[in-house]
């Protein structure tokens, strides 16, 4: 006898919300401070123009999300174990190093904006900064999994303000629509800083760090193959979501700085710049979007580091385990964070103002990890019946080779 309708509608309700974290969080996470302030250094160059790949990179990001997903629940590994055990320790060095210094300057950034935010709130910063930083660490040392997960997905919210910001600003919804889904029409397009800039607004939401944090963090959920269906649907809202909240914040600037010819360095610059054209309220809103995405990426980012080490050169390597048991995982943890807030405490120093360059080169290694992510998705020992299939293998191909020149083109052109 069938279930009635709403019991099989209640039933798959429930198997979403058991997968429900390392979708949504990895890819809402990709919009931390470096990707707020490169949303809006873009959007203030070249407005709705700078949110033009929106849905080819909607769909990059679903689809190398779900993979590094099917990945980890398939062989029950991370991906940076995979290359640790197929491609040996000097490989798997090269990488790390590769991916450490990326992730670094995305820590930088994240420590940079909570800075920021604290500046804007005028609350004593360096006390603010130190205190929060502490906070962080204490939290993810002794909270569990299933804690720290529930604090993710609150911070989650934070990032309603910009969809607020956006309606503030009274913008020009068709024209909007028109320069990110059709064509650009106040910009140059074969203005080689144009393409720079939308290779860094890739590199912001299809991040390297986050190809690696979703299998880590499956991994640590323990996800089986029978949840494969539930998380799928999980990594492709998370994906539309994350680009709609971008859309949102390349609006509210695009229809307060853009259009009255004002360049911005930052996220900091950027709310106090819209103060004159969208009222307080909505620079207090930017402000509180930037503290939240700050927090989320001040603490992601970090740990899929933490991830990654761990996992290539054999230490305990989870959130479910404690300080003592799992000590390389939170001191690795622990030391990117302490890096970041020493350089950050110096009043004249403000990382966020290379936004843009970070996530350049974050674009510019993507190649690289999804060569890992095809090889793998491709093994039959690794992934038996559950192998991608020849549109995705293709999808990434093409998406690695497109990526790969417009990075050496607008590297040329840039250094030119």
């Amino acid at each position: 006898m069938a279930k009635p309708k709403w019991k099989r509608i209640f039933g798959h309700a429930m198997l979403f919300l058991a997968v429900i974290g390392p979708g949504l969080i990895t890819a809402i996470a990709d919009n931390d401070a470096g990707g707020v302030g490169t949303y809006t250094v873009a959007a203030a160059l070249y407005g709705m123009a700078s949110q033009y790949l929106i849905v080819p990179t909607t769909i990059l990001l679903a689809i190398t999300q779900e993979v590094g997903a099917r990945l980890a629940i398939v062989s029950g590994k991370g991906l940076g174990g995979l290359i640790r055990e197929r491609y040996g320790v000097r490989i798997s060095l090269f990488v790390f190093v590769l991916y450490f210094v990326v992730n670094q300057g995305v820590v930088l950034q994240n420590v940079s904006g909570l800075k920021s935010a604290m500046q804007l709130f005028q609350f004593p910063w360096q006390i603010g900064l130190i205190m929060a930083c502490l906070l962080l660490i204490l939290l993810v040392i002794f909270l569990n999994f299933k804690k720290l997960q529930r604090i993710f997905l609150i911070m989650v919210l934070f990032y309603v303000v910009y969809i607020i910001s956006a309606i503030l600003v009274h913008p020009n919804w068709a024209q909007a629509f028109h320069d990110s889904f059709i064509f650009p029409s106040h910009v140059n397009v074969w203005n080689l800083g144009y393409w720079f800039s939308l290779i860094a607004v890739l590199g912001t939401t299809v991040t390297a760090w986050g190809q690696f944090f979703i299998s880590s963090y499956i991994v640590d959920k323990g996800l089986i193959v029978k949840d494969l269906k539930s998380n799928r649907v999980e990594v492709y809202t998370g994906a539309v979501i994350t680009n709609g909240l971008s859309w949102m914040i390349a609006i509210a600037v695009t229809y307060t700085l853009f259009i009255h010819g004002i360049h911005v360095t930052d996220g900091y610059t950027a709310a106090l710049a819209i103060k004159p054209f969208a009222g307080q309220f909505s620079s207090l809103l930017f402000a509180i979007g930037l503290f939240g995405a700050s927090i989320l990426g001040l603490t992601i980012v970090p740990l899929a580091t933490s991830y990654v080490f761990t996992e290539m050169f054999g230490y305990e390597r989870t959130l479910n385990v404690g300080f003592r048991s799992g000590k390389i995982f939170y001191i690795f943890f622990i030391v990117q964070i302490l890096f970041g807030l020493i350089i950050t405490i110096f009043p004249n120093v403000n990382l966020f103002r290379l936004t843009l360059y970070a996530d350049y080169l974050n674009g510019a290694i993507l190649p690289l990890i999804f060569y890992f992510l095809i090889t793998f998705a491709r093994d039959k020992d690794i992934m038996g019946k559950y192998r991608i299939g020849n549109f995705t293998m293709w999808f990434l191909r093409v998406a690695a080779l497109v990526i790969f020149l417009a990075v050496a083109i607008t590297f040329v052109g840039h250094v030119m």
